[in-house]
C-alpha cells in the first residue's frame, strides 16, 4: 500500500513496536537504547524515554482494566484507555516501569534474581495488569507482582534443553501463558505450576530450531500470530512467519517485528533500518 509516513529518529535500528491503547500514539524502541513516544496525529516525536543501558527489547503498556501507578507519584483520575503505565525492557535484563503522565518521574525498576544472567527479550502483563511476566536465558520466567517489591514473586522453570525464553504472551483468560523459546511453543497453565503431579504446560507444534521473535494473540484468544526472527542478537534464522488460524498454519514472508493496532486490521512493521512504515489502506 501508499505509506502514510515515515518516523525518523533512531540512530540505529528499530527492534519494537507497540500502539498505545488509545490510538493517538505509537511507542518504538531500537538498538540505540531509546525508546519514543510518536503522536500520531502530528507524525511528531512527543516524548523519550531515557534510562536503560542496550537495545530495547520490548514494550508493554498496562492492560486497561486496572492503572498502577509508578511509586512516589501523585495521580488523578483518568480515562482508562489512555493507559498511562508503559512497560519496557532491555537484552540486558533491565525492566522499567513508566508512569506516561509524569515526564520527569523516574522508573521504577525490576531486579534480576540472583544468579540469573543478563537477559530479557521479552515481557508481558497479565489480563488484570498486576503481575508482570519476564522471559529469561536461563530457561526460566520471573513472575513480579506490582507493588510487592523489586524481586519476583515466583520463577517458572522451562525443562534444560528449551533455550533461552525469547516470546512471550498472555491468554484472555489470564490463567495460560504462552512461551516461546527455540526449540518450541509451550503455553503455561499458571494455576497448575505448583502441582508437581502433572506437567504445567502443553506443547504448540509449528516452530522447531528457530529463533521466535513475536507473539500476537486477538482479544478472544482464539487466534495467534507468531513470528521467527533473531533481530541480529544470536545465531541465525529462517525470519519467516508462522500464522495460527485455529488448525491452519500459513508460511509467508520476511519480518522481524509486528505491531497490531487495537481494531486488529491495521499492521506496521520494522525494518532492518532506524525507521517504521505505516502502509496505508490504499493500494
Amino acid at each position: 500500500g501508499r505509506r502514510i509516513t515515515l518516523l525518523s529518529k533512531h540512530k540505529k535500528p528499530v527492534s519494537v513496536l507497540r500502539i498505545s491503547p488509545d490510538e493517538y500514539g505509537v511507542v518504538s524502541g531500537a538498538w540505540d537504547r531509546a525508546v519514543l513516544y510518536w503522536d500520531l496525529n502530528t507524525g511528531k516525536l512527543a516524548r523519550a524515554f531515557a534510562g536503560h543501558m542496550s537495545q530495547i527489547s520490548s514494550i508493554e503498556f498496562q492492560p486497561w482494566s486496572t492503572q498502577v501507578q509508578a511509586q512516589d507519584v501523585d495521580t488523578e483520575p483518568v480515562d482508562k484507555r489512555a493507559s498511562p503505565v508503559l512497560l519496557t525492557t532491555s537484552i540486558d535484563g533491565q525492566c522499567l516501569l513508566w508512569d506516561m503522565r509524569a515526564p520527569k518521574a523516574l522508573p521504577q525498576s525490576f531486579h534480576l534474581p540472583k544468579k540469573t544472567p543478563p537477559w530479557a527479550t521479552s515481557a508481558c502483563w497479565s489480563c488484570d495488569g498486576r503481575r508482570i511476566y519476564v522471559g529469561r536465558r536461563n530457561n526460566t520466567v520471573d513472575e513480579y507482582e506490582l507493588g510487592m517489591g523489586s524481586q519476583p514473586s515466583r520463577t517458572l522453570k522451562l525443562p534444560m534443553n528449551s533455550g533461552p525464553v525469547t516470546a512471550l504472551a498472555m491468554m484472555g483468560n489470564s490463567r495460560s501463558l504462552v512461551c516461546a523459546s527455540t526449540d518450541n511453543v509451550r503455553m503455561w497453565d499458571l494455576a497448575s505450576v505448583e502441582r508437581r503431579s502433572s506437567v504445567p504446560f502443553q506443547i504448540i507444534p509449528g516452530h522447531h530450531g528457530g529463533t521466535i521473535s513475536t507473539i500476537l494473540v486477538d482479544e478472544t484468544s482464539r487466534y495467534m500470530l507468531t513470528t521467527s526472527g533473531n533481530r541480529g542478537w544470536d545465531g541465525s534464522s529462517n525470519n519467516r512467519p508462522l500464522v495460527i488460524l485455529d488448525d491452519y498454519f500459513v508460511k509467508d514472508g520476511q519480518l522481524s517485528e509486528l505491531l497490531e493496532s487495537n481494531n486488529g486490521i491495521d499492521i506496521a512493521w520494522a525494518s532492518k533500518g532506524d525507521y517504521f512504515e505505516i502502509p496505508s489502506d490504499n493500494p
